[in-house]
Protein backbone atom coordinates (compact mmCIF):
# COMPACT_ATOMS: atom_id res chain seq x y z
CA UNK A 1 0.00 0.00 0.00
CA UNK A 2 2.33 2.28 1.34
CA UNK A 3 4.54 2.02 -2.19
CA UNK A 4 0.98 3.79 -3.71
CA UNK A 5 1.23 6.28 -1.60
CA UNK A 6 -1.47 5.46 0.41
CA UNK A 7 -2.55 5.31 3.88
CA UNK A 8 -5.22 2.48 4.76
CA UNK A 9 -6.24 0.59 7.67
CA UNK A 10 -9.48 -1.12 9.25
CA UNK A 11 -11.84 -0.48 12.42
CA UNK A 12 -14.81 -2.09 13.60
CA UNK A 13 -17.89 -1.04 15.30
CA UNK A 14 -21.21 -2.85 16.47
CA UNK A 15 -22.61 -3.63 13.63
CA UNK A 16 -19.68 -2.98 10.55
CA UNK A 17 -16.32 -3.23 9.75
CA UNK A 18 -14.79 -0.63 7.67
CA UNK A 19 -11.98 -1.32 5.24
CA UNK A 20 -10.74 2.25 4.17
CA UNK A 21 -7.65 3.56 1.69
CA UNK A 22 -6.76 7.11 1.14
CA UNK A 23 -4.75 7.24 -2.36
CA UNK A 24 -3.49 9.75 -5.13
CA UNK A 25 -6.84 9.44 -7.72
CA UNK A 26 -3.60 8.05 -10.39
CA UNK A 27 -3.38 4.74 -8.46
CA UNK A 28 -6.91 4.63 -7.75
CA UNK A 29 -8.16 1.48 -9.45
CA UNK A 30 -4.55 -0.65 -8.15
CA UNK A 31 -5.38 0.50 -4.18
CA UNK A 32 -8.84 -0.59 -4.95
CA UNK A 33 -7.77 -4.17 -6.30
CA UNK A 34 -5.56 -5.11 -3.07
CA UNK A 35 -8.22 -3.15 -0.10
CA UNK A 36 -10.18 -5.70 -2.28
CA UNK A 37 -8.20 -8.42 -1.79
CA UNK A 38 -7.05 -7.60 1.81
CA UNK A 39 -11.04 -7.78 3.08
CA UNK A 40 -12.08 -10.35 1.35
CA UNK A 41 -9.25 -13.02 0.07
CA UNK A 42 -7.12 -12.64 2.94
CA UNK A 43 -4.30 -15.61 3.31
CA UNK A 44 -4.95 -15.85 6.93
CA UNK A 45 -2.25 -18.17 7.71
CA UNK A 46 -1.94 -19.11 11.02
CA UNK A 47 1.48 -17.73 11.89
CA UNK A 48 -0.02 -14.49 10.74
CA UNK A 49 -3.36 -14.71 12.72
CA UNK A 50 -0.97 -15.32 16.41
CA UNK A 51 1.17 -12.27 15.55
CA UNK A 52 -2.02 -10.34 15.29
CA UNK A 53 -3.88 -12.14 18.27
CA UNK A 54 -0.99 -10.24 20.09
CA UNK A 55 -0.90 -7.03 18.52
CA UNK A 56 -5.42 -6.89 19.10
CA UNK A 57 -4.26 -7.74 22.89
CA UNK A 58 -2.16 -4.90 22.80
CA UNK A 59 -4.56 -2.48 21.66
CA UNK A 60 -7.00 -3.79 24.30
CA UNK A 61 -4.31 -2.71 26.93
CA UNK A 62 -4.13 0.23 25.35
CA UNK A 63 -8.00 1.03 26.02
CA UNK A 64 -7.76 -0.65 29.37
CA UNK A 65 -5.02 2.83 30.03
CA UNK A 66 -7.31 5.18 28.87
CA UNK A 67 -9.70 6.73 31.11
CA UNK A 68 -12.32 8.14 28.83
CA UNK A 69 -12.62 4.67 26.78
CA UNK A 70 -13.07 2.96 30.68
CA UNK A 71 -15.93 5.43 31.38
CA UNK A 72 -17.52 4.92 27.85
CA UNK A 73 -17.39 0.97 28.47
CA UNK A 74 -18.85 0.88 32.26
CA UNK A 75 -21.24 3.44 30.26
CA UNK A 76 -22.19 0.70 27.79
CA UNK A 77 -22.50 -2.31 30.34
CA UNK A 78 -24.83 0.40 32.45
CA UNK A 79 -26.82 0.67 29.88
CA UNK A 80 -26.85 -2.59 28.14
CA UNK A 81 -26.23 -5.21 30.52
CA UNK A 82 -25.43 -8.81 29.84
CA UNK A 83 -26.60 -8.15 25.93
CA UNK A 84 -24.02 -7.52 23.06
CA UNK A 85 -24.27 -3.72 22.71
CA UNK A 86 -22.93 -3.90 26.56
CA UNK A 87 -19.78 -5.76 26.08
CA UNK A 88 -16.59 -4.64 24.35
CA UNK A 89 -15.95 -4.62 21.02
CA UNK A 90 -12.91 -6.58 21.27
CA UNK A 91 -13.13 -8.33 24.29
CA UNK A 92 -10.57 -9.48 26.76
CA UNK A 93 -7.50 -10.89 26.94
CA UNK A 94 -8.86 -13.77 27.74
CA UNK A 95 -11.20 -14.33 25.06
CA UNK A 96 -8.85 -13.10 22.13
CA UNK A 97 -6.11 -15.64 23.11
CA UNK A 98 -8.51 -18.32 23.10
CA UNK A 99 -9.91 -17.63 19.46
CA UNK A 100 -8.68 -20.69 16.97
CA UNK A 101 -7.57 -20.01 13.57
CA UNK A 102 -10.73 -22.46 12.15
CA UNK A 103 -13.09 -20.17 14.32
CA UNK A 104 -11.82 -17.37 12.74
CA UNK A 105 -11.12 -18.48 8.99
CA UNK A 106 -14.61 -20.12 9.17
CA UNK A 107 -16.55 -16.63 10.39
CA UNK A 108 -14.82 -14.64 7.66
CA UNK A 109 -16.00 -17.02 4.73
CA UNK A 110 -19.43 -17.38 6.43
CA UNK A 111 -19.68 -12.98 6.70
CA UNK A 112 -17.10 -11.05 4.71
CA UNK A 113 -18.72 -11.88 0.88
CA UNK A 114 -19.01 -9.74 -1.73
CA UNK A 115 -22.80 -9.95 -1.70
CA UNK A 116 -23.09 -8.38 2.40
CA UNK A 117 -20.30 -5.60 1.33
CA UNK A 118 -20.93 -2.11 0.32
CA UNK A 119 -18.26 -0.33 -1.47
CA UNK A 120 -18.32 3.93 -1.35
CA UNK A 121 -15.63 6.02 -3.34
CA UNK A 122 -15.08 9.50 -2.87
CA UNK A 123 -12.88 12.15 -4.33
CA UNK A 124 -11.99 13.74 -7.63
CA UNK A 125 -13.31 11.13 -9.90
CA UNK A 126 -15.86 10.89 -12.94
CA UNK A 127 -18.23 8.16 -13.00
CA UNK A 128 -16.04 6.58 -15.32
CA UNK A 129 -13.27 6.68 -12.78
CA UNK A 130 -15.44 5.37 -10.10
CA UNK A 131 -17.06 2.25 -12.33
CA UNK A 132 -13.11 1.31 -12.91
CA UNK A 133 -12.64 1.20 -9.39
CA UNK A 134 -15.58 -1.06 -8.67
CA UNK A 135 -14.47 -3.35 -11.72
CA UNK A 136 -10.76 -3.57 -10.16
CA UNK A 137 -11.98 -4.48 -6.55
CA UNK A 138 -14.79 -7.40 -8.46
CA UNK A 139 -11.89 -8.33 -10.22
CA UNK A 140 -9.19 -8.92 -6.99
CA UNK A 141 -12.29 -11.70 -5.84
CA UNK A 142 -12.20 -13.96 -9.24
CA UNK A 143 -14.55 -16.76 -8.06
CA UNK A 144 -16.29 -14.92 -5.04
CA UNK A 145 -17.52 -12.26 -7.06
CA UNK A 146 -21.32 -11.93 -7.58
CA UNK A 147 -23.92 -9.70 -9.02
CA UNK A 148 -24.62 -6.88 -6.75
CA UNK A 149 -27.44 -6.95 -4.45
CA UNK A 150 -29.77 -5.37 -2.26
CA UNK A 151 -28.66 -6.36 1.12
CA UNK A 152 -31.31 -4.86 4.23
CA UNK A 153 -30.27 -2.68 6.01
CA UNK A 154 -31.56 -4.13 9.69
CA UNK A 155 -29.40 -5.75 11.47
CA UNK A 156 -30.55 -9.12 13.34
CA UNK A 157 -30.67 -8.02 17.45
CA UNK A 158 -32.65 -8.61 20.07
CA UNK A 159 -34.89 -5.74 21.20
CA UNK A 160 -32.59 -4.01 23.61
CA UNK A 161 -33.97 -2.16 26.62
CA UNK A 162 -32.26 -0.13 29.26
CA UNK A 163 -31.58 -3.89 31.57
CA UNK A 164 -28.22 -2.67 32.94
CA UNK A 165 -27.36 -1.39 36.40
CA UNK A 166 -27.58 2.70 37.22
CA UNK A 167 -23.88 3.35 37.64
CA UNK A 168 -20.88 1.29 36.35
CA UNK A 169 -17.40 2.19 37.85
CA UNK A 170 -14.28 1.19 37.40
CA UNK A 171 -11.63 2.01 39.75
CA UNK A 172 -8.51 3.76 38.61
CA UNK A 173 -6.22 5.76 40.74
CA UNK A 174 -5.51 9.33 39.45
CA UNK A 175 -6.01 13.38 39.59
CA UNK A 176 -8.36 12.99 37.15
CA UNK A 177 -11.49 11.80 36.62
CA UNK A 178 -14.07 10.55 33.47
CA UNK A 179 -17.33 10.17 33.51
CA UNK A 180 -20.01 9.30 30.80
CA UNK A 181 -23.87 9.76 31.75
CA UNK A 182 -26.29 8.25 29.51
CA UNK A 183 -29.91 7.61 28.53
CA UNK A 184 -31.61 4.78 26.05
CA UNK A 185 -32.48 6.48 22.92
CA UNK A 186 -33.49 6.35 18.98
CA UNK A 187 -32.97 3.71 16.83
CA UNK A 188 -31.92 4.44 13.52
CA UNK A 189 -33.77 5.66 11.23
CA UNK A 190 -36.09 6.73 13.76
CA UNK A 191 -38.33 10.86 12.69
CA UNK A 192 -37.05 12.30 16.10
CA UNK A 193 -33.12 11.68 14.74
CA UNK A 194 -32.73 15.36 13.04
CA UNK A 195 -34.78 17.03 16.03
CA UNK A 196 -32.39 14.89 18.68
CA UNK A 197 -29.33 15.94 16.42
CA UNK A 198 -30.07 19.88 17.18
CA UNK A 199 -30.50 19.11 20.21
CA UNK A 200 -27.03 17.49 21.29
CA UNK A 201 -25.50 20.48 19.27
CA UNK A 202 -27.57 22.84 21.90
CA UNK A 203 -26.96 21.00 25.14
CA UNK A 204 -23.25 19.86 24.57
CA UNK A 205 -21.83 20.55 20.79
CA UNK A 206 -19.13 23.14 20.86
CA UNK A 207 -17.90 25.86 23.06
CA UNK A 208 -21.81 28.21 22.48
CA UNK A 209 -23.10 24.96 23.98
CA UNK A 210 -25.38 24.97 27.39
CA UNK A 211 -22.88 22.22 28.97
CA UNK A 212 -19.73 23.88 28.14
CA UNK A 213 -20.74 27.54 29.12
CA UNK A 214 -22.04 26.21 32.45
CA UNK A 215 -20.00 23.40 33.70
CA UNK A 216 -16.52 24.63 32.46
CA UNK A 217 -16.87 28.29 31.98
CA UNK A 218 -18.81 29.56 34.52
CA UNK A 219 -18.12 27.04 37.01
CA UNK A 220 -14.83 25.58 36.24
CA UNK A 221 -15.99 22.07 37.28
CA UNK A 222 -15.10 20.22 34.26
CA UNK A 223 -11.87 20.87 31.93
CA UNK A 224 -13.50 18.58 28.80
CA UNK A 225 -17.59 18.33 28.50
CA UNK A 226 -19.46 16.73 25.31
CA UNK A 227 -22.78 15.26 24.09
CA UNK A 228 -23.41 12.26 21.30
CA UNK A 229 -25.82 9.96 20.52
CA UNK A 230 -25.54 6.43 19.05
CA UNK A 231 -27.89 5.10 16.81
CA UNK A 232 -28.29 0.81 16.51
CA UNK A 233 -30.98 -1.39 14.64
CA UNK A 234 -33.06 -1.95 17.28
CA UNK A 235 -31.20 0.60 20.35
CA UNK A 236 -29.62 3.67 20.84
CA UNK A 237 -28.21 6.10 23.41
CA UNK A 238 -27.90 9.51 24.63
CA UNK A 239 -24.93 10.48 25.98
CA UNK A 240 -22.80 13.36 27.94
CA UNK A 241 -18.87 12.50 28.46
CA UNK A 242 -16.56 14.91 30.65
CA UNK A 243 -13.68 15.15 32.58
CA UNK A 244 -13.00 16.56 35.88
CA UNK A 245 -11.20 16.67 39.16
CA UNK A 246 -12.33 13.84 41.27
CA UNK A 247 -13.99 15.65 43.79
CA UNK A 248 -16.31 17.90 41.17
CA UNK A 249 -17.42 14.61 39.52
CA UNK A 250 -20.70 14.62 41.78
CA UNK A 251 -21.73 18.27 41.11
CA UNK A 252 -21.00 17.93 37.22
CA UNK A 253 -23.25 15.16 36.98
CA UNK A 254 -26.01 16.67 39.05
CA UNK A 255 -25.64 19.91 36.82
CA UNK A 256 -25.78 17.73 33.70
CA UNK A 257 -29.09 15.65 34.96
CA UNK A 258 -30.47 18.80 35.96
CA UNK A 259 -29.83 20.25 32.25
CA UNK A 260 -31.37 17.24 30.41
CA UNK A 261 -34.44 17.99 32.67
CA UNK A 262 -34.62 21.45 31.96
CA UNK A 263 -34.90 20.59 27.91
CA UNK A 264 -37.54 18.60 28.58
CA UNK A 265 -39.41 21.34 30.32
CA UNK A 266 -38.79 24.43 28.51
CA UNK A 267 -38.29 25.00 24.94
CA UNK A 268 -34.68 26.51 24.00
CA UNK A 269 -34.32 30.18 22.84
CA UNK A 270 -34.67 30.90 19.09
CA UNK A 271 -31.00 32.49 19.37
CA UNK A 272 -29.37 28.88 20.34
CA UNK A 273 -31.78 27.29 17.95
CA UNK A 274 -30.35 29.52 14.92
CA UNK A 275 -26.78 29.40 16.12
CA UNK A 276 -26.93 25.34 16.84
CA UNK A 277 -28.14 25.02 12.84
CA UNK A 278 -25.79 26.81 11.63
CA UNK A 279 -22.89 24.97 13.29
CA UNK A 280 -24.43 21.69 12.18
CA UNK A 281 -24.32 22.99 8.50
CA UNK A 282 -20.82 23.90 8.81
CA UNK A 283 -19.99 20.72 9.66
CA UNK A 284 -21.57 18.84 7.34
CA UNK A 285 -20.43 21.02 4.87
CA UNK A 286 -16.20 20.26 6.34
CA UNK A 287 -17.27 16.31 6.45
CA UNK A 288 -18.41 17.21 2.49
CA UNK A 289 -14.60 18.57 1.19
CA UNK A 290 -12.94 15.18 3.19
CA UNK A 291 -12.60 12.07 0.71
CA UNK A 292 -12.50 9.75 3.64
CA UNK A 293 -15.13 11.09 6.18
CA UNK A 294 -17.69 11.23 2.64
CA UNK A 295 -16.74 7.58 1.69
CA UNK A 296 -17.46 6.36 5.21
CA UNK A 297 -20.67 8.25 5.48
CA UNK A 298 -21.99 6.95 1.81
CA UNK A 299 -20.68 3.10 2.94
CA UNK A 300 -22.61 3.27 6.13
CA UNK A 301 -26.10 4.96 4.67
CA UNK A 302 -26.09 2.12 2.08
CA UNK A 303 -24.96 -0.66 4.73
CA UNK A 304 -27.41 -0.23 7.61
CA UNK A 305 -30.12 2.25 6.42
CA UNK A 306 -33.38 0.91 4.21
CA UNK A 307 -33.26 4.78 3.43
CA UNK A 308 -30.14 5.92 2.53
CA UNK A 309 -29.66 9.69 2.81
CA UNK A 310 -27.67 12.25 1.46
CA UNK A 311 -25.24 14.97 3.24
CA UNK A 312 -28.04 17.82 1.81
CA UNK A 313 -31.13 16.02 2.82
CA UNK A 314 -29.98 15.20 6.62
CA UNK A 315 -29.49 19.15 6.34
CA UNK A 316 -33.24 19.98 5.21
CA UNK A 317 -34.08 17.76 7.68
CA UNK A 318 -31.82 20.02 10.30
CA UNK A 319 -33.09 22.93 9.26
CA UNK A 320 -36.98 21.97 9.17
CA UNK A 321 -37.06 20.95 13.04
CA UNK A 322 -39.12 23.46 15.10
CA UNK A 323 -39.14 24.11 18.77
CA UNK A 324 -41.73 22.00 19.69
CA UNK A 325 -40.01 19.10 17.91
CA UNK A 326 -37.04 19.84 20.27
CA UNK A 327 -39.51 19.36 23.60
CA UNK A 328 -40.87 16.44 22.32
CA UNK A 329 -37.58 14.50 21.79
CA UNK A 330 -36.20 15.48 25.13
CA UNK A 331 -39.12 14.41 27.07
CA UNK A 332 -39.10 10.85 24.89
CA UNK A 333 -35.33 10.87 26.37
CA UNK A 334 -35.75 11.24 29.90
CA UNK A 335 -39.01 9.51 30.10
CA UNK A 336 -37.95 6.28 28.22
CA UNK A 337 -36.01 4.81 31.05
CA UNK A 338 -34.00 6.67 33.72
CA UNK A 339 -30.09 8.12 33.64
CA UNK A 340 -27.06 5.54 33.66
CA UNK A 341 -23.69 6.21 34.42
CA UNK A 342 -20.00 4.87 33.13
CA UNK A 343 -17.05 6.27 35.91
CA UNK A 344 -13.25 5.91 35.48
CA UNK A 345 -11.86 6.99 39.20
CA UNK A 346 -10.01 6.70 42.07
CA UNK A 347 -11.79 4.47 45.06
CA UNK A 348 -12.86 7.71 47.08
CA UNK A 349 -14.80 9.08 44.31
CA UNK A 350 -16.99 6.01 43.49
CA UNK A 351 -17.54 5.50 47.00
CA UNK A 352 -18.81 9.47 47.38
CA UNK A 353 -20.87 8.71 44.44
CA UNK A 354 -22.43 5.22 45.91
CA UNK A 355 -23.19 7.38 49.31
CA UNK A 356 -24.55 10.26 47.05
CA UNK A 357 -26.82 7.78 44.79
CA UNK A 358 -28.07 6.33 48.41
CA UNK A 359 -29.05 9.59 49.94
CA UNK A 360 -30.60 10.59 46.58
CA UNK A 361 -27.90 13.35 45.90
CA UNK A 362 -27.90 12.36 42.40
CA UNK A 363 -31.52 11.66 39.87
CA UNK A 364 -33.94 9.25 41.80
CA UNK A 365 -33.76 6.80 38.43
CA UNK A 366 -29.97 5.79 38.92
CA UNK A 367 -29.83 3.30 40.84
CA UNK A 368 -27.43 1.46 43.65
CA UNK A 369 -24.04 1.40 42.02
CA UNK A 370 -21.67 -1.40 41.52
CA UNK A 371 -17.82 -1.31 41.20
CA UNK A 372 -15.85 -3.28 39.33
Amino acid sequence: MESLGATSNAGTDRESTIYWIHVPQAVAVEAARLIGAVALAPLLHPEHMRIERQIVIEEIRSYDDDPSEQAGTALDRALFGVHALGREIAGRPAEVRALRHEAVARFHARTYTPAATTLAIAGDLTLADAEAVARAVRASLGAQAAPPRTVSGRTALTRVSARGEGIVAKIRDGEQAQFALGLPALRREDPDAPALELLSTILGDGSASRLFLELREERGLVYDISTSSVEYADAGAFIVAGGADPSKVIPALQLVTAALRRLAREVPSEGEIERARAYLAGRLERAADDPRGLAEWHASQRLLRRSPQELPDLLAEIMRVRPADLLRVARRLVKVGGFRVGLSAPRTTVAALRRAAARGDLDPSLLQPRTR
